[in-house]
Formats: C-alpha cells, structure tokens, sequence
C-alpha cells in the first residue's frame, strides 16, 4: 500500500547574518527552517535580533540551528582573551536566547545535533536530522567545526576509508525526511567546500530535502538522484531547479519528488559576497514538501 502523504509548505533560509526580513511581507507556511549563521559573531543582542526577525514570519514549526558564525553557541570555547568561566556563562546566556521564554515567544523550536521528530497541525508527522557542524580548516575562532578527515555523520563500520568517526548521533539509513545541516556535502552547491562523509550519510538516509547553508556562492537547489550504491548520479548534471522554477517566491514550488530515489538538496544562503561585504540578495527558497501523514 502506497504511504499516505500530506502537502505542506516549507520555506528554508540560512545564513542571513544579522540582516532582518520583514515578515509581515512574507507568505505564512507550515515549517520554516533555518540552517544557521543568524549572526555575524554571536552577539547575545545579534541573536535577540534574529529571534525577533524570526518571530515575524508566519510558520506553525519553525526549526533553527546554529552555524560557525555563531559562536557562542558551540558548548567549546571560541572567544580570545575570555577565560572558560567567562565563556561558559557567555554560552549559557546564548543558549538561553535562542532556547528560552524570548525564543518560545517567537515559536523558535532550536535544535541541538541529533535526530528529532515532529507532527503538525495538517496531520504530517516526520523525522528531521540536524547538526550545525561545518567541515572546515578556518581556525578554531569559529563555532562547530571538525576537520576533513573527522566523520560525524556515520556510525563507525560505516566510515569512508582513511577517517576518523566521532559521530554521536549519527545519521540513520532509513526514517529521515529532512536533513538540516550548516554546511554542504561535497559536490552540491558547495564550491568545493562540501563534506564527503556528508555526501556518504545522506546518500544512505536518501531524505525528501537536505537543506543547508554556509558557502554563499552555492546558493540554489538541485534534485539529485542516488544511484544503487549510494553515489550520486552524475553530480556535475543534477537536475537544476533554477530560481524561476523552485521559487516562485511568494508562491510555492511543487517538485515532484521519488521518495527513495531522489533528494531535493537546497543551499538556502540568502547573502552574496560583494567587494564591499556580504548584502542579502537572494529570497527564501519556499518548497511543498510531500510529507509522512498520520
């Protein structure tokens, strides 16, 4: 018997480094997702800012989570010249932010890495993995890194050659609809910064949409299909969504979408890098979603 399912509307940004939507001008939706770089540093009033900006958009679940930029957030020290004492009542009071009565007010559910499960108002009941963790050599001055070679993502015996496991909450292979990640798995919307063991995890959970953020220039959504053992199908030919099509902004996107066989991968990056600084320019990716319905 073919799985019921229910439309529901998802709208998905990231990265809008301390740059404020006006929500009153924005179409109300089931979930919205953002997957982190809300702020430049991490402020606590930068992040008080951004749950308030969040508040404004009309969304019954609204998902958040942390990206290198928002230090303050990652439980390990990441701010010079500041002692642990220091640092650990500076991240308890940024957790407080985006976790507390501010945060509850907003309707801000923030996630920590791990699995996570979800049923709306529609009847949709899903599985969302999330991790605001980035594959990076910038320097331990930024939140939520680990190195190449580190592998969150995957359980032990199913690591990539030549790595090393730290995953504590890895990926499943089955049950994930909704991949929420900072940064981008390698060779999709990335620029050549994506994550291998990523790409291996994901590639294994095959979920409906892999969202994620962190590389501006990546900005766009492809439909990748997996091939049986778990590559993508010629990545350098995904089929592109342009802008015209999946963002109809304000008007929803219905993509058809083989649940198994394909994902919906979205780099929902709303700034570009310009000579003069990073400056907002690209609109919320907004997607119908064919979601489990119970």
């Amino acid at each position: 018997m073919t799985p019921r399912t229910i439309s529901t509307r998802v709208m998905v940004i990231s990265d809008t480094h301390e740059h404020s939507f006006d929500g009153a001008t924005m179409p109300e939706v089931d979930v919205l997702i953002h997957t982190g770089d809300l702020t430049n540093f991490g402020d606590l009033d930068a992040l008080t800012k951004a749950v308030k900006m969040i508040g404004t958009i009309q969304a019954e679940l609204k998902l958040v989570i942390a990206g290198n930029h928002d230090v303050t957030l990652d439980p390990i020290p990441r701010v010079e010249n500041m002692s642990d004492e220091e640092y650990t009542k500076l991240h308890k009071d940024a957790v407080e932010v985006m976790s507390g009565p501010l945060s509850k007010e907003a309707g801000i559910t923030y996630l920590d890495e791990g699995i996570h499960h979800f049923t709306l108002n529609n009847g949709a009941k899903f599985t969302v993995y999330a991790s605001p963790y980035t594959s990076s050599d910038q320097g331990s001055g930024w939140g939520f890194q680990y190195q190449q070679y580190e592998d969150r993502y995957n359980n032990t015996d199913q690591t990539l050659p030549n790595t090393t496991s730290i995953a504590i909450n890895p990926i499943s292979s089955t049950g994930i609809d909704i991949v929420m990640t900072h940064g981008p798995p390698y060779s999709i919307l990335d620029s050549n910064f994506g994550c291998r063991n990523l790409l291996h995890a994901v590639s294994r959970a095959r979920p409906l949409m892999h969202c994620f953020g962190h590389v501006h220039e990546g900005h766009g959504a492809n439909l990748v299909t997996w091939r049986q053992d778990g590559s993508v199908k010629h990545p350098e030919k995904a089929t592109p969504l342009e802008t015209e099509e999946v963002n109809k902004y304000p008007y929803a996107c219905e993509w058809p979408i083989k649940a198994g066989e394909q994902t919906l991968m979205v780099n929902a990056a709303v700034m570009m890098n310009t000579r003069t600084g990073i400056k907002p320019y690209y609109k919320p990716f907004i997607i119908v979603l064919e979601l489990p319905y119970q």
